[in-house]
């Protein structure tokens, strides 16, 4: 028993420490993040699906935004011409 209790606080003492370094990443994420957290959170709340299913349509809009700003920069350019 005694290595098992052992074992439990050092997990215990791990699981403190990430939580410790998670709060100090939370404040220097600073009142820009928590509003963009806070208005991610809300598209949340308009549309039923899951958060994980949610940051992945973000993940391919954003994508396809880059595509068409790219696109533009080379048209405008000259390079590609559609």
């Amino acid at each position: 028993m005694d290595s098992r209790e052992k074992k439990l606080e050092q997990r215990e003492k791990a699981l403190e420490e990430r939580e410790r370094k998670i709060e100090k990443r939370e404040k220097e994420l600073g009142f820009f993040s928590q509003a963009v957290r806070d208005k991610k959170e809300s598209w949340y709340d308009h549309i039923h699906v899951s958060v994980k299913t949610m940051d992945r349509i973000i993940w391919v809009i954003s994508g396809l935004l880059v595509i068409v700003v790219i696109l533009i920069i080379l048209e405008a350019t000259g390079i590609f011409k559609l």
